[in-house]
Order: structure tokens, then sequence, then C-alpha cells
């Protein structure tokens, strides 16, 4: 059943991701694909499905070790599409014991390829050095190397293992100082007291450090969960069996990633997938699993799929990433009124792009305001929580416009490198001023305006002002105008929010209707200003009033239009005398004269 030599096989397998930034890292030895491959890919997947320690996640980073260049494109069937493979070298390690390879997620980081290393291990084999770009931030790096050193035991063996961890630390040793540096691999390491194990985490420049505590034993049945090998306990096929009792499997860490904050190992994160520690010296699928907690069949799924896949067990580990400081405010709302209680909602937000809160660092930020705005504030904010709004208070006493600062400074490690100023602005504005007058500040009025009656249906226009508008003040709001009583007629505005432009309150009357008489209305004009922080609201009073008056009786004699034919008409008519004008030629025989005076004294009086 073991398919070393795979050219058809079909995965039914693939690792699921999402564009997070949630780091699983998993070291895993292959086995030079002497197990079966399906079996690989149910581990692999299980490796990103595995919520025993907290949450599950998509495996952001795979490191292979024992891997033959001619299997390279199986592992990469396994690992699924969505997975890349980063730089690889085989400098003919596929003939002594297999090369190293990693594979990662795209949506999470880029390679930068100029980065790669080879370093030389010893026994013809070499460890690479990787370098992944986080996306999302600026500036943040992950360097990862993987390994397969010298097995066997035997001071010789031994020494050709130190050699090697020689040769990787003095590697490290070159990295920028305070670099976030994972050293993982089939170290094949027996005890704490291996000059290999002891050369990595002495102190001093190039330094890792075990997780699991430097120099603790690893050891017997009370270390179990520390161990990586064998998961089976006869060799099978080209697998090595002997049972779990060996720690060769390490993910060993720079300080920078065990500080507490940014980049960082998730505290109890670091395990052996699959190992429950009840199977010491003995093969993973003996019994019962108790891996997955209350849920025996899964645990048992895992053990099965580990037995056959290889003869070590995936170490996987979940690193948080930094805080990522975001924020934001909204300009649009700091335009205000002039001694109005206001503020600006300042939000705060950490984005650090992952799906559960413990895969992010808290984001811790300190808040400084001055200037048209100010307040101090202190905020905590997980991964994933709703942002932080600060209220920062604006003053208003003076209308015009005004400019602030807020300083952020984070004390979350990596945040953060300098503090960041965000330069605030806004207005604050003078009240609406309605008057029904473009000259003067004109808040009572009396409309006067006549009509005779019978002419049928007679309309008008009052105007309103915003007096002294000149964009520096609020718009003028016309709320409500009070509805005149019969039979004046109120017909509408021709708009409701007045600047330069005054509004046109239109208003009518039947004159058809009416008998003469002088029809008045008062009404009360509710007025405001727009709706912002600090808006008033007042009364402009109009009055309308409307004469409806009898025609003036006239006829032709009545020259003067009063009324009347009297003396003024006659003086007027001796004026034209012997003119030709047709308007005082009253019998039209072209000439204003004694028959024109005769038809005027026969109409003396009133017409």
């Amino acid at each position: 059943m073991y398919m070393k030599h795979l050219q058809t096989l079909l995965f039914v397998f693939c690792i699921t991701s999402v564009a997070s930034a949630q780091i699983r890292v998993v070291s895993y030895n292959t086995a030079q694909f002497n197990g079966d491959a399906n079996a690989m890919a149910e581990v692999l997947q299980a490796a990103s499905d595995d919520d025993s320690h907290g949450f599950a996640a998509p495996v952001s980073v795979f490191l292979f070790q024992e891997v033959d260049v001619a299997e390279l494109s199986i592992l990469q069937g396994v690992v699924g599409p969505k997975y890349s493979l980063a730089t690889f070298t085989d400098q003919n390690d596929s003939s002594w014991g297999g090369a190293q390879a990693m594979f990662y997620l795209s949506t999470i980081f880029t390679e930068n390829t100029g980065l790669h290393a080879d370093i030389y291990t010893g026994a013809s084999r070499h460890a690479d050095r990787w370098a992944l770009e986080i996306l999302g931030y600026t500036n943040k790096r992950l360097y990862l190397y993987s390994m397969h050193l010298k097995a066997s035991t035997g001071s010789d063996n031994q020494e050709k293992r130190r050699a090697g961890a020689e040769n990787v630390r003095d590697d490290i040793s070159t990295l920028p100082t305070g670099s976030h540096i994972i050293v993982v691999g089939d170290m094949n390491f027996y005890s704490p007291s291996e000059p290999a194990y002891i050369w990595f985490t002495d102190s001093g420049p190039g330094q890792i450090i075990d997780p699991l505590g430097i120099g603790n034993s690893w050891s017997g049945a009370s270390n179990a969960l520390k161990h990586t090998q064998s998961p089976l306990l006869n060799q099978n096929g080209g697998l090595i069996g002997g049972g779990l009792d060996d720690r060769f499997d390490f993910q060993f860490l720079s300080d920078t990633l065990l500080d507490g904050g940014g980049f960082d190992l998730i505290d109890g994160t670091y395990r052996a997938l699959g190992n429950d520690g009840n199977h010491y010296n003995d093969a993973i699928d003996t019994g019962n699993s108790s891996y997955f907690p209350g849920d025996t069949a899964r645990g048992n799924a895992l053990a099965n799929a580990l037995v056959i896949a290889s003869d070590h067990m995936p170490l996987i580990a979940d690193y948080q990433v930094p805080a990522l400081l975001a924020w934001e405010w909204n300009a649009a709302e700091n335009r205000v009124l002039v001694d109005a209680t206001s503020t600006v909602d300042f939000i705060i937000r950490n984005d650090a792009p992952v799906l559960h809160t413990l895969a992010a660092d808290i984001l811790d930020v300190d808040l400084v305001a001055q200037g048209g705005v100010t307040g101090t504030q202190s905020v905590s904010i997980p991964a994933l929580s709703p942002p932080e709004i600060v209220a920062l208070p604006v003053d208003t006493s003076v209308a015009g416009t005004w400019n602030g600062t807020v300083t952020l400074t984070s004390t979350s490690p990596e945040a953060q490198t300098t503090p960041e100023v965000i330069k605030l602005n806004g207005e604050v504005i003078d009240h609406a001023n309605a008057s029904f007058s473009f000259t003067e500040d004109l808040d009572w009025y009396t409309y006067d305006i006549a009509f005779e009656t019978g002419t049928g249906i007679q309309s008008f226009t009052v105007w309103l002002f915003n007096y002294g508008f000149d964009g520096s003040q609020s718009l003028l709001e016309i709320d409500d105008v009070t509805i005149p009583q019969p039979p004046i007629m109120f017909g509408g505005l021709s708009t409701t929010q007045i600047g330069s432009i005054p509004v046109l309150m239109e208003f009518s009357i039947d004159t058809d209707t009416v008998e003469p008489a002088t029809y008045t209305s008062f009404l009360p004009i509710t007025v405001s200003d727009e709706n912002l922080a600090g808006e008033l609201t007042n009364i402009s009073m109009l009055t309308v009033r409307i004469e409806i008056t009898t025609p003036i009786a006239t006829c032709n004699e009545d020259f003067s239009n009063n009324g009347i034919v009297d003396v003024a008409d006659i003086l007027v008519l001796i004026a034209d005398w012997g003119s030709t004008d047709p308007a005082h030629d009253l019998d039209s025989d072209g000439i204003v004269n004694v028959a024109d005076l005769l038809i005027m004294i026969a109409a003396w009086g009133p017409c």
C-alpha cells in the first residue's frame, strides 16, 4: 500500500486557505515519501483543521524535510494548488536523506527570493533559509530555516550535527538585529545535552530558543507529549518503526517570537499533531486517541493516517501577528454652529487581518488631541473587536475655521515605529438669520396689497431672506408656515432651505367670491438653522393684509378719471380746443370744438 512513486494519483484532499494573516507553521519530515500519499494529505488537512489547542487556522507555511526532487510534484499535489512552492534547491541532497521544501500561502506572504540561502550542515546535507514578507504590513518579515541533521548516536554523528548547527547559527548571526526567525527540522537530537542543541540555544548572537524550555528533559513517559518519532511501532515499507519515544523534530525560535508581543508564538499552541501523550513507546494508533477532547473518533482517524503517512509526527505552532493600527474620522461632520456643544468622533481600529482574536496582538494606543480639538485617552483593542470611538470636544466659541492634531502612539510591540500625527480641521459657522428684507434685519413685516373685486384669482409673493448670508453661516430652513385664514390661500414655497437666494412664499385670493373689505391674516413662520449641533429655532412674523375695493365708475367725458364730469374735464377740453386729439374728440368728427363741449355739458355730474 505504500506509494512512493505516484504519477496518476488523484488527491481528494485540498488544504483550505483564506486571505488572513493568521500564521500557522507546520514542519514535517516526509520520510522521502515512503508512506501513503493519501494519508499524508489527510494529515496535512488535519493540520489546518486542528482546533485542539485553541482554534483552527489554515496552515500558512509548510516546511518539509526529506524531500526527494523526484517527489516534489507529488508533494505539491498533496498540499494543494493554493500553496506556492518557495525556492527549491537540491545539491544532491536527494541522494543523502532528501532536500528541504517550503510551501506557503501567497494570500499571506510573498517570498523574498533574493534572501534564499543554502547552508551546509554536514553528511552531504544542506539547510535552506527562506524569507517571507507578510502582506498587509510594512517591513514585516519572517526568516525560516529547515534542515535534516545527521542521524544516529555516537560522538562522530553528534559532532556532525554540532558542526551543522554552528553553520546555521553563523548564518543567523548575519541577519538584522530584531529579526523574526523560525528554525525547524528533523534535528535527531537525543537529549538536551547534545552539543548541537547546546550550540543552538546558548546565549549570544544567533541564539535560538526551544519553546518547551532550554535544557528541559524530553525523555521518558512523563515527556511523551514532546515526542515526534516514530508513530508506528514496527518498520513498515520504507518507514522506520520503534514507537513514539524520541523528540527528533523541533521548531526553535528567535527571542523576538517569544517576547510577549507583536509577532509571537501563541502560548500553548506548540505541539506534535495527533500526539495525546498516552502512546509512549507505542504506535500512535494503538487503542484510542484523546488528542481531540471529547471526539475519540476524530482522534483515531488522525492516528490511523499518521501511522502510514510518515515515520515522524508533524510539529505545529500558531503565531500571532502584530496589531495593525487604523483610524478614521468623518470630516463632513465637523461643520458646527457657534457655541454648540460638539465633538469629533475619532475612530481607532485594530485591523490585523486575522480570523481569530488570539491570532493577533492587542492594539494599545495613547491618543492626544491638541488645537481646535482637545482630549487624551488610552485604548486597548483586541483583534476582531469593534473599534474604539474617542469623542474629542471642539472649541466652538468663535466662528471660523479650526485646526487641530491628533497624535496616536501605540505601545503594542511592532505595531508602530513612530507616533502618527493626523491633522484635523473643521468650521464653526454663525446662525442663520431670517429677514423679510435684503437690506435690513426685519423679523416682523406687514405685506399690504389691494385688488378690485370681480377681477378673478389674484396671486402675489412675499420674499424671505437669510440676512447677511455669505457662506460662513448656516442655511436657513423653513420648518413651517402657518396656513392663512380664508379667503387668503397659501400656494407653497419655492424652497425650504435658504442661502443667498430668498424663498418665495406664494399667496392668492379669489376676488370673485369676496365682498369689498380688508382681509388680514397673521402668519407665524417657524425657521431654524441647518440640522447641525447647536441648531436654533425662531419665529418670523408675517402679516398679510389684502384690501378688496369696488371698481370706480368711468365715462368718456370724465377725462380726469375721478368718476364725475365737472369743471376739471371742461378745462382739459378747452386746453385741447381745435386739436384733432381723438381722446377729446367726443363726437369723432375729427376736431375738438363746440359740439364736443355740448356733449360734455349733457353728461354733467357723476358717471
